[in-house]
Order: C-alpha cells, then sequence, then structure tokens
C-alpha cells in the first residue's frame, strides 16, 4: 500500500512537472512569436511612413493655370483666421481667388476679415442660418462652392497655414497623377502637452485605418479612400456630379465621405505628404483636444466599423505589449524558470527599445520635436480612448457631442 502511495505521489510530480514544463516552454514560444510580430510590425510601418507618398516641388512656370478658388469656411476663428487669409492672398499662382464665408461666428472673426476686405482676390460671404438636416461645415462649404467661378475648387480650414507654393503644389500633383481630388497631411503644429501626447497617436489610427499610399490605385475602393478637410483640391465638375457637401450634408466627417463620393462616382483620388507646403494648429489646449477627439471618434466609429477596433487592438498591443512581455519575464523567473524568464524579459525589453526607435523618428519626422516624446505615446494613446469611450457613451445615450457650440448626434 505504501509503495502504491508512494508510485501515485511520484506520477503526480512527473505529472505536474511536466505541465509546468509545457506551459513554460508554451508561454515562451509565445512571447517569441509576439515580440517578432512587435519588432516586424515597427519595422513594416517605419517603411511605409518612409515611403509615404510626397507632393513635389512644383514647375517655376505651370504649362496651364485654370483658375482656382481657395474656400474657407470660419466660425469663431479670431485667433487664427488672419494668417490663415493672408496665407491664401499670397500664392504665387497666377490665376486664384480667396472666398471666406462667415459661418455665424460670435467672436471677432467678423472683425477682423472686414479689415482684409479691400484685397482685390477676396470675397467675403455672410453664412446663411444652418437649416435642419445639415452639420455646420458641409453648409458652410457648399455655399463657398456654389459663389466659387474656379474650375478647381481648393477648401481650406480656418486654422492652416499656406505656403505661398500650395496651390502649385496641388495642381501640379493632381495634374501629374491624373487625378480629380487631391488631399494632404500638413505639418501639425504641437504646442501644449496634450497636444504632443494625443494628437501623433490620432493622426496614426487614421492613417493605420486609410494608409494613404493606396489611395491612388486604380482599383482602390471607395471605402479605402479619404480626404483631409484641412485641404482638399477637388475639380469642379467632379464637385458637382456629387452633388457637393450637399451629398454629405449631415456628416461630421464630411471630408471623407465626400472623398469616397468622388471614388465611387468613378473619379481617381490620392494625396500625399504635404509638410513643405501647409501647416495646421488645430487645437492650443487640452480642453479643445478632448472636445476636437470627441467629436472625431464619435462619427469615425461609425465610418470605419470594424477596421477601426482592429488597428485599435494593434495599438493597444504595440503601447502595452512590451511591457506585458517583462512582467511575464519576472513572474517567470519568480516560479523556478530563470533561463525562460529571462528571455522572456530580454524580448520584451527588445520590442520596447524597437517602439522607442520608431516613435522617437516618428515624433522627430512628422512633428519636429524631441525624440524622447516616444515616452508620451502610451499615455497619449490611453487618453485618446478615454476621451474615444465617453463620446461614443454620450451618443448612445443621445446626448451627442458638442463642437463649436453646436451639438452633433454623432
Amino acid at each position: 500500500m505504501a509503495f502504491q502511495c508512494a508510485a501515485a505521489r511520484h506520477s503526480s510530480l512527473v505529472t505536474r512537472h511536466w505541465c509546468n514544463s509545457m506551459r513554460f516552454r508554451f508561454g515562451l514560444i509565445l512571447g517569441l512569436g509576439a515580440s517578432m510580430l512587435l519588432v516586424w510590425d515597427y519595422w513594416r510601418a517605419w517603411r511605409a511612413l518612409a515611403r509615404r507618398p510626397r507632393l513635389a516641388e512644383p514647375p517655376p512656370e505651370p504649362q496651364a493655370a485654370p483658375l482656382v478658388s481657395l474656400l474657407i469656411p470660419a466660425r469663431n476663428e479670431e485667433r487664427v483666421i488672419e494668417r490663415c487669409v493672408a496665407g491664401a492672398l499670397a500664392q504665387a499662382y497666377p490665376a486664384f481667388e480667396v472666398l471666406v464665408v462667415d459661418d455665424g461666428s460670435t467672436d471677432a472673426t467678423p472683425v477682423l476679415l472686414a479689415r482684409m476686405s479691400h484685397h482685390p482676390h477676396l470675397r467675403i460671404l455672410t453664412g446663411r442660418p444652418l437649416p435642419p438636416g445639415w452639420a455646420g461645415k458641409p453648409h458652410a462649404c457648399q455655399q463657398l462652392g456654389e459663389h466659387a467661378r474656379g474650375e478647381w475648387l481648393l477648401f481650406l480650414d480656418a486654422d492652416t497655414a499656406p505656403h505661398p507654393q500650395l496651390v502649385a503644389a496641388l495642381l501640379h500633383h493632381a495634374q501629374q497623377q491624373q487625378l480629380a481630388l487631391v488631399t494632404i497631411l500638413p505639418f501639425l503644429e504641437l504646442g501644449s502637452f496634450w497636444e504632443r501626447a494625443i494628437l501623433p497617436v490620432f493622426q496614426d489610427l487614421i492613417l493605420s485605418i486609410y494608409p494613404i499610399e493606396r489611395m491612388q490605385r486604380p482599383d482602390a475602393q471607395p471605402e479605402e479612400v479619404l480626404a483631409n478637410g484641412q485641404c482638399i483640391l477637388v475639380r469642379r465638375d467632379a464637385y458637382w456630379r456629387c452633388g457637393g457637401h450637399g451629398a454629405v450634408r449631415a456628416e461630421v466627417l464630411e471630408d471623407v465621405y465626400l472623398a469616397q463620393a468622388v471614388r465611387r462616382a468613378g473619379y481617381r483620388v490620392g494625396g500625399g505628404d504635404g509638410h513643405a507646403w501647409l501647416r495646421v494648429r488645430m487645437y492650443t489646449n487640452g480642453h479643445e483636444v478632448a472636445e476636437g477627439m470627441a467629436k472625431h471618434a464619435a462619427a469615425g466609429a461609425r465610418a470605419s466599423g470594424m477596421r477601426a477596433w482592429l488597428v485599435v487592438t494593434r495599438m493597444l498591443g504595440h503601447a502595452f505589449g512590451p511591457a506585458l512581455l517583462v512582467v511575464a519575464g519576472i513572474g517567470t523567473r519568480a516560479r523556478g524558470a530563470p533561463v525562460a524568464g529571462t528571455l522572456l524579459a530580454a524580448l520584451g525589453g527588445l520590442s520596447q527599445a524597437s517602439a522607442l526607435c520608431y516613435w522617437g523618428w516618428r515624433y522627430r519626422e512628422l512633428y519636429g520635436l524631441h525624440p524622447l516624446h516616444a515616452l508620451l505615446w502610451p499615455v497619449g494613446l490611453t487618453a485618446y480612448l478615454a476621451i474615444a469611450t465617453r463620446a461614443m457613451w454620450r451618443v448612445r445615450r443621445g446626448h451627442g457631442v458638442t463642437w463649436k457650440g453646436r451639438r452633433y448626434a454623432g
């Protein structure tokens, strides 16, 4: 009997040792695979970013100079409107006009516009009241389109600062690539802490859902393209064939849906890096960032569907996966497997180093900031997801989100 009990205990110990051994091996294989996937994904992202399409330098003398209408919707933009309009009026392109619509501003925007109204290229419009079924920006842009005379329409946000060669560069790219719509990513001016923490995360999310390098492919599907409402150059006939902004009248993400409508009508859409040609300061403090991100998140979840959730999952893995591997390695060492634990922790450290190198390079390349800003990436992602979750909860409860004094259902 004693012999049988001893044999049973021995068998139990062997089984437990085998199970622990298999568990450690499985964890080690899983950790190795996760770390390799993270490093590979960062390398792939670095290659895509390094090869992103860019707008080329325009020729000194364009072969053809069709009239281009620069169209600027403005609502309570006293902080930025003068810089934007001055940049628009300083274009080196030979044939252009500038139209600004004051969309019911309650600050000093109308006064500042009146000071510039003497310029021969500038026309200032007083916006009509917002009708039912329209979001604010599409309604303002529709009015601008109705008054524009240009063969090409260039929609600019009021917080942008155009380079004198912006029109020439955009039109050159459109003509070279035979595009009906061109959009660019401007240089983001990031001043406050929350701008630097959250906006790079937001931009990475958008570019992961809509890779800009795929937009110009002849076989690109409408749901694969987007436009950045800060800067959209669109051919007049393509714009009106789609119904103008009237086709996206109720949309908060009117820029994305406008580009998709143009592509759905059979026109080609494209764009690229426009850092050299346009700068923008979207927000100036944390409150403005939170309000703006809430508006985008509430509408973006509906627009991009499952792709957004997959991208967010990937971003969470990037932000916290390396730290989890390190913690798993420490735990494995504590449970009596020093070799496996050390290897897991080393793999986590390698993944974390890859992440910091990639984000440090990205912060410097895209935003002109010190590479140490890479340490803000997990903070920014956490803050953005908190803002997005709250915004989607408010929309689901029927409260909507607020932007520039107007409430949107999302």
